[in-house]
């Protein structure tokens, strides 16, 4: 059991691939009434369907399967022993990835810090991109590098934020 394991209720990766173990086998109880043995076919079928029930309720499948892409990287390393985790630049402690989008063609990743609950931002493109604190732009609701972004509206310490992503739509308005 890896140290991070120890710290935290996070369940291992054994536990967390026998919770799926039983989630198969009442999968295949539910098609053919018979034990899941392994069969890929079967894990095929329950990601197909698991997209159509993302559909019907209008859940981001290829979103969320990019963000448990990350998470599972992060959880195999964690086991390992190497965290790989990014410090938060305000207070130090672990950043969590949120999830992913993308923004004007950029594949961006966003992470929160649980501590002072910052918000941070960076391009998956290139690997030596850099962690920037985000904001989100009034326009569209797209959190942005604070960096890129300007300033709408100011008062006291709270200011509102526009990305180019809607800078021109805005001067137009």
């Amino acid at each position: 059991m890896s140290p991070l394991n120890r710290q935290t209720d996070e369940p291992t990766n054994e536990e967390r691939a026998d919770r799926i173990d039983t989630v198969m086998q009442a999968y295949c109880l539910t098609l053919e009434g018979r034990d899941f043995d392994g069969d890929e076919d079967d894990v095929k079928d329950l990601l197909t369907d698991l997209m159509h029930f993302c559909e019907r309720m209008e859940i981001d499948f290829e979103e969320n399967l990019r963000v448990a892409r990350n998470n599972y990287e992060h959880e195999r390393n964690a086991e390992q022993g190497d965290t790989g985790q990014l410090g938060c630049p305000v207070c130090g402690c672990c950043l969590e990835v949120t999830r992913t989008d993308t923004l004007l063609g950029i594949d961006l990743e966003l992470y929160n810090c649980q501590e002072c609950e910052e918000t941070f931002i960076r391009e998956l493109n290139a690997s030596d991109s850099p962690l920037q604190r985000a904001v989100k732009c009034v326009g569209c609701g797209s959190m942005i590098p604070q960096a890129s972004a300007r300033i709408l509206y100011q008062r006291d310490d709270y200011a509102h934020f526009i990305g180019e992503c809607c800078w021109d739509e805005r001067l137009r308005d």
